[in-house]
This record gives C-alpha cells, sequence and structure tokens, in this order.
C-alpha cells in the first residue's frame, strides 16, 4: 500500500514508514466525498446563504422570495412543496430518535427519494430565480448560463446532469475542479506546498489522450505543472477508440474514471466505480495516455506504472461522472488536511446521490451570492 507523508519543509513526500497498527482494519465509512473538505470555513461569505451545506440527512431550502413580493400559484405549490418534505423528514428523524434504545440522538439513515425530491427542489429554485434574462430564455425553451465561477460558465443544461438518472458532463466536473482550485489549492488559509497537486479539466486530458503527441507540452501549464507532484486526471474512455475524435465536442467518451499520477514515483493510481477485469480497450487507452505523458520530459523522469486500485463500485450507469468527484474531493481533503495519506480507498464507500445533492446546494449557494440575496 503506498502512503504518502506531508512534512513542513518539503511538501508531499514518499512515506516508508509501516503502515499503523490496525490501519488495515480500517472500518468501512460512508462519505459523499464532498464533505471531507471544510467548505464552509473557506467560503465565510457563503455560510448564512442559500442551503446549508449539510451531508446526509439535510434539510430542504425553503423557497427564498422578497417578503414584500406576491407569490404566483407555481410559487405557492412549490413552497408547499418544500415545507411538506421538511416536515417528512422531520417526523423520520424524531422516529429515529425515539426508536434508539439508549436515548441517544442518532443521524436519520439516508432517505434516497426526499434527497432526489429536494435535488430537483433546489434546481427549480436556482433556475427560476437566476436573473430575469434567464426566465426570459426559460419560456423560450432555450440554454442560458446559471453561474460565472473563475473560468467556468455553467449552464442551465450542466445543472440538468446533476439531476438523478444523468451523466455528468466536462462541466459539471470542471466546476467542482475550479471550485477545489480556488477556494483550497490557491487559499492563503491552506497549508504550504498546496501547489504540488495540480487538477486537470476533463477538456485538457482529452486533448491529451487525443492530440498529436508531438505538441503536448505546448498544451500543458508547464510552469505549474513542473512544481507539483501530484496530478488529477479524470479520464473518459471511448468505446470504439479507433473511431475518429471530434475534438470541438466537449463531451467525448463512454466512461469516466480517476487517474491520480504520482510523480514521486512515477504511478498512475487508476479509480475506477465499474472496473472490468481483463479490460484490453481500457488498458490500452491507459498505456497510451501514459506514453503521452512520458514524452514530458520536464514533467515525467522514466516510465510510469498504470496501478489499479480497489474502489466502491457504482450501482448504476450513471455516477461514474461523480465518482471522478467524489474520489477526487476525498483525495483532497486527505492530501491538504491530513498528515499522511493512503491511496487505498477499498474501505470506503460512498454515496453518490448524496454528492449531486450535496454540489446542488453549493451551486445554489454560490447564485444566491451572485443575486445578492
Amino acid at each position: 500500500m503506498t502512503l504518502i507523508e506531508w512534512k513542513e519543509h518539503k511538501g508531499f513526500c514518499l512515506s516508508h514508514d509501516e503502515p499503523a497498527v490496525g490501519e488495515s482494519e480500517r472500518e468501512r465509512f460512508i462519505t459523499n466525498g464532498l464533505a471531507c473538505l471544510p467548505w464552509d470555513a473557506y467560503t465565510p461569505d457563503l455560510a448564512n446563504g442559500g442551503s446549508e451545506l449539510m451531508g446526509i440527512g439535510g434539510e430542504v431550502a425553503t423557497l427564498s422570495m422578497p417578503c414584500n413580493k406576491k407569490l404566483s400559484k407555481s410559487e405557492k405549490r412549490e413552497l408547499r412543496q418544500s415545507k411538506k418534505i421538511n416536515a417528512q423528514k422531520k417526523r423520520q428523524m424524531k422516529r429515529q430518535v425515539e426508536l434508539d434504545k439508549y436515548g441517544d440522538e442518532v443521524e436519520a439513515s439516508f432517505k434516497p427519494y426526499l434527497a432526489k425530491q429536494e435535488i430537483k427542489h433546489i434546481y427549480t429554485n436556482v433556475i427560476l430565480h437566476t436573473t430575469d434574462t434567464g426566465k426570459n430564455f426559460l419560456s423560450k425553451g432555450e440554454d442560458f448560463k446559471v453561474l460565472q465561477y473563475h473560468s467556468i460558465a455553467l449552464y442551465k443544461s450542466d445543472l440538468e446532469h446533476l439531476l438523478p438518472g444523468e451523466w455528468l458532463n466536462d462541466n459539471d466536473i470542471s466546476f467542482v475542479y475550479e471550485l477545489i482550485i480556488q477556494l483550497f489549492i490557491k487559499s492563503d488559509q491552506c497549508r504550504d506546498f498546496a501547489n504540488q497537486i495540480q487538477l486537470l479539466f476533463p477538456s485538457l486530458v482529452q486533448l491529451l489522450q487525443h492530440f498529436p503527441a508531438d505538441d503536448i507540452e505546448n498544451l500543458l501549464p508547464m510552469d505549474d505543472l513542473i512544481k507539483s507532484r501530484f496530478l488529477f486526471l479524470p479520464i473518459s474512455f471511448i468505446d470504439k477508440p479507433s473511431v475518429e475524435i471530434d475534438m470541438e465536442d466537449a463531451n467525448n467518451g463512454d466512461h469516466w474514471a480517476l487517474g491520480v499520477l504520482s510523480l514521486l514515483d512515477n504511478k498512475l493510481f487508476v479509480y475506477d466505480s465499474m472496473k472490468v477485469d481483463n479490460d484490453i480497450n481500457g488498458d490500452t487507452q491507459l498505456q497510451a495516455l501514459c506514453k503521452r505523458l512520458e514524452s514530458c520530459s520536464k514533467l515525467v523522469k522514466g516510465k510510469i506504472k498504470v496501478v489499479h486500485m480497489n474502489c466502491d463500485q457504482q450501482k448504476n450507469f450513471d455516477d461514474c461522472g461523480v465518482f471522478v468527484i467524489m474520489f477526487t474531493c476525498y483525495f483532497i481533503g486527505q492530501f491538504l488536511f491530513h498528515d499522511e495519506i493512503s491511496m487505498d480507498i477499498g474501505k470506503v464507500q460512498f454515496n453518490p446521490l448524496d454528492a449531486r445533492l450535496y454540489i446542488m446546494k453549493l451551486i445554489a449557494k454560490l447564485t444566491n451570492r451572485s443575486n445578492g440575496k
């Protein structure tokens, strides 16, 4: 098992110590990945706006409207629905506490139906109350920008991909990556050497996979990358890689997986939530990606070894992109807030529906701030 340790005057280094007693017996726990990062602590200006950033068991945000504005019939119906969901959730939590034989308060178990309702509710709230211009586009059935966050413009169509049952697109993953970069990696509050971690957007990884190999170094932000020790790569696998790729299409690919390239020992750790044994096609694409990375002599010194890691597996065909985000957030939380990091996540169980809800709440907070609410 590969262990990494953070040293105050060096940054991230390979650890040569044996795992602590009981490390291999670590209990399985459930997370949505995003909750491993202290979002509220690093976004104090968002602490009172929008939905609370709660994990499993969080409460639905009620529709926020100016007190002097008369509600329309649809808005009244939406408000009643959110109150009904909150009341139902409170009753369930109360029953859970009463049933606990020790009388201790315990968190109510995760309710998928309520989570799906909450996601749809927040989505509707964000779309309807973004801007007056947005309402005009909505009435015409057109796409429109919901939020601009640094380099990422988030559109209504991107939010639709966050709804349950939908397949995340490039922009959804890029948005969360941009949040992590701006709020944590570039934050003055964060630990030194945070810039040794680099998150590459899916569009850039796609170029790495399919652009002519001779020009790869010219594509990459080499000044930043040569300082790094870990690269996070959202890898898009294609079932038929021999088919010519349209580089203008942002959402090529059939499946997402996360690659974490450790430049400390030239290993590409691959976390695939739909792992297939003896996947010749997938292995071929990974080897091709490694060769392209190896051609960046300023960045990679030597041959890269692909290491397939055990990780939680998705239970449907829609959540691969969500798993990439959950894995990434879990690891970033480890790298930035722990001194000892294990690349083994085999005993961590992830909740993709709760992750969709968490991301939607983040978007609601940011849109509320940008709209001055």
